[in-house]
């Protein structure tokens, strides 16, 4: 079993990765909280306006295009104000099932992932926790991303790894929202995408290096370990521990590159957009 862990020791150790891997020890700039206007909104589980702003502007590899969020903008603010009123904490009720709130978490930080970015007009690179510390009006209360990913965190490894994200150094976005009923299916198969993904799970041939995210790198030692325990053996390294929880094309991936070494990837700051030139 991987050893529990406090949420906030989990966001403290991956931005000391981070900071390890060369990125900027800057404090992040400070903005104020986006507000948003909830009057006369009344709660419910409905993430139909999410939907319609993944299926029409994020593309088939999962980057938001900027031409095509910008007039479903509002759209995406209706969500928003529903998920600002609607929540495990603001109305248990309406979410009685850990999978209930799993999705509801998942849903949340999607949608929120792209406001902060639509807000932040799409720069081109962002500093290491810039966007991660905007306060914002969720589950009835100020929140960020990282008090989101500390939520899911509580759910397991598999669930933040999976966790959905604007950022390349986290996993893609969703085609379509998160389900009760689909979503443990879900986490382990955006596992083996993030994994599968040559663009956030980056192998050097040449070097015969792996170069892991540090959001899956934060959790190492506790794969190892629990491979190492399940299996009875010893000398295993992460490549390793990573193979029963993938199949197929992600399989081949990594058996093809046991023997490499394996190191944090650097903290990336480029956001998974297609902006129009």
């Amino acid at each position: 079993m991987l050893h529990p862990a406090n949420a906030t020791i989990l966001i403290c150790l991956v931005c000391a990765v981070c900071l390890a891997c060369g990125c900027q020890d800057a404090p992040p700039i400070q903005h104020p909280p986006i507000a948003l206007d909830t009057t006369g909104v009344q709660p419910r589980v409905d993430y139909s306006a999410l939907a319609e702003v993944l299926s029409k502007a994020v593309n088939s590899d999962r980057y938001v295009v900027e031409k095509k969020l910008r007039p479903l903008a509002g759209r995406l603010d209706e969500q928003l104000r529903l998920l600002a009123v609607t929540g495990p904490d603001a109305t248990p009720k309406l979410l009685p099932n850990p999978d209930d709130r799993l999705a509801y978490w998942l849903n949340a930080r999607a949608a929120w992932a792209i406001k902060l970015a639509l807000v932040a007009n799409f720069p081109e690179e962002v500093g290491p926790g810039d966007l991660p510390h905007r306060m914002f009006p969720l589950d009835g209360k100020m929140m960020n991303l990282w008090d989101l990913d500390a939520q899911i965190f509580d759910y397991g490894w598999q669930a933040i790894v999976a966790a959905p994200g604007i950022s390349m150094e986290r996993a893609m976005l969703p085609d379509k929202p998160f389900s009760p009923q689909d979503v443990q299916a879900g986490i382990r198969e955006r596992l083996i995408e993030f994994i599968d993904d040559e663009k956030r799970f980056l192998i050097d041939v040449e070097e015969q290096t792996i170069y892991v995210p540090p959001i899956l790198w934060f959790f190492r030692e506790d794969l190892i370990d629990t491979y190492q325990t399940t299996c009875g053996t010893t000398g295993a390294t992460l490549t390793t521990a990573l193979l029963p929880y993938v199949h197929d094309s992600a399989l081949r991936r990594l058996q093809d590159v046991i023997g490499y070494k394996v190191k944090p990837a650097k903290s990336s700051k480029i956001l998974a957009v297609l902006k129009e030139r």
